[in-house]
């Protein structure tokens, strides 16, 4: 399933780039984190609380961060497992500056399995860009806020 779209921040890209790469600001924004652990640049151990439809669970995933050229573009890859089955994620993020805004793009290619995979892939569709639009809806207030 693929999962794509295009935010635009009211913020320049080097501050719209810093906040995406910020740790304590991406703890906030990944939908039911509980905790986002540092464990070499740019990778990370996640403590995820999820539920999708009736399928809810606890995960834990790796995060990584590569690719990176700054501040235009990187790779994200996710693998989380979990009692209700595993999610991998990998994709990439793209910012285009357009004056004192950023365009911030995002596509990504996404595998279930276990129960999740149950719920049925069109509502996993609808789950998915629902996911990522509440992560880029967090990371644009933090960027266009201040804070981080």
């Amino acid at each position: 399933m693929q999962v794509d779209g295009q935010v635009t921040f009211a913020a320049p890209a080097d501050r719209v780039w810093e906040v995406l790469r910020d740790r304590d600001v991406l703890a906030k924004a990944i939908p039911g984190c509980e905790s986002l652990e540092e464990t070499a640049p740019g990778s990370y151990k996640a403590s995820l609380k999820l539920g999708i439809a009736a399928v809810k669970g606890s995960y834990t995933a790796d995060v990584l961060i590569s690719d990176e050229r700054a501040p235009a573009h990187y790779r994200l890859k996710i693998a989380g497992q979990g009692g209700p089955g595993f999610v991998n994620m990998e994709g990439d993020v793209d910012l285009s500056p357009q004056g004192e805004q950023t365009s911030v793009g995002y596509k990504f290619e996404v595998q279930v399995g276990g129960m999740i995979a149950a719920v049925g892939q069109r509502m996993l569709g609808g789950v998915g860009r629902m996911l990522a639009g509440d992560f880029f809806k967090a990371m644009q207030k933090a960027a266009e806020g201040g804070a981080s």
